[in-house]
């Protein structure tokens, strides 16, 4: 059973994990919408070549074009193609005002992170930075579906200067260097935290084996940063702490034990709560846990 100063410190504890995880998906959702952007615009500057000049990657777009796509009439793909570069054209611009946005500014932080926690998320920045990034691509494959059909084409009009799009494309990659950096610090942090909850002796052993598979996953993560590789493959974003459910107070299960006050169910709660909180996907706060 915690005692009443350890139950205390383990509410600290929880607490500042609990606010370092929001800092991190702040940065990681941030660092996403760069990567969509960087892919967009690079898919872009390909789309505006010849097909005869179709760089290596255009053929790694085409291995993911749908199967649907591919049986369709040579007409059916211009008339689609062409439907998709008129798109692209429109929307540019709004993907230019995001790529340059200060990204540790504030205003950067609501309009890409913040705004996708209302109810109504269709419409939100990043699900747009997706998509565009989707249509791009998809174009692309299409050039190079054309080009297995032997028919050769322009490159598409873009209605913004390559040199434009190259400039921010440079920037972007500066940014998510940048991007990167803050979460391998913020991942260091977390996990000194963690290693001062395992030294803890008055924090249970089965909770202290639940801590351990957190700081495992945290420093395969960390390789995983600096081999840069996508965040959205990272553990701690795709299901953070998806670890086995362990009875915090296992010693004490072993032998019968007297009817418990409410004090001391109060105190087995918030460990019972702490271990379902280790077990929740990262994006679960302490406070929107049920007790």
């Amino acid at each position: 059973m915690l005692h009443q100063e350890t139950d205390k410190k383990l509410k600290q504890d929880i607490v500042c994990i609990d606010e370092k995880r929001k800092v991190l998906e702040q940065i990681v959702e941030i660092t996403r919408a760069i990567e969509y952007m960087q892919d967009s615009l690079n898919a872009v500057l390909i789309l505006g070549e010849p097909s005869s000049d179709l760089p290596p990657e255009a053929a790694n777009l085409y291995k993911s074009l749908n199967e649907s796509l591919l049986i369709q009439s040579t007409n059916k793909i211009k008339v689609y193609l062409d439907n998709l570069e008129r798109l692209i054209n429109k929307q540019l611009e709004q993907i230019l005002h995001y790529s340059g946005f200060d990204f540790d500014s504030d205003e950067a932080i609501e309009i890409l992170t913040l705004s996708g926690d209302s109810v109504n998320t269709e419409n939100s920045p990043i699900d747009m930075l997706n998509d565009f990034k989707r249509t791009a691509q998809t174009a692309v494959s299409l050039r190079v579906l054309l080009k297995k059909r032997g028919i050769c084409t322009d490159g598409a009009f873009i209605a913004v200067p390559k040199e434009v799009i190259k400039k921010q494309y440079s920037l972007l990659e500066e940014q998510e260097k940048q991007q990167r950096r803050k979460v391998k610090e913020k991942v260091i942090d977390m996990k000194q935290d963690i290693k001062s909850m395992i030294d803890n002796p008055g924090y249970p052993d089965s909770m202290k084996t639940m801590l351990s598979s957190v700081l495992d996953n945290l420093e395969n993560d960390l390789k995983q940063i600096d081999s840069g590789i996508s965040l959205d493959q990272l553990s701690f974003v795709a299901d953070a702490y998806e670890l086995s459910d362990v009875p915090v107070a296992e010693e004490e299960t072993r032998t019968e034990a007297p009817q418990q006050t409410k004090e001391q169910k109060k105190k087995a709660g918030l460990a019972d709560k702490a271990s379902r909180w280790l077990n929740s996907p990262w994006k679960v706060s302490w406070d929107n846990l049920e007790d």
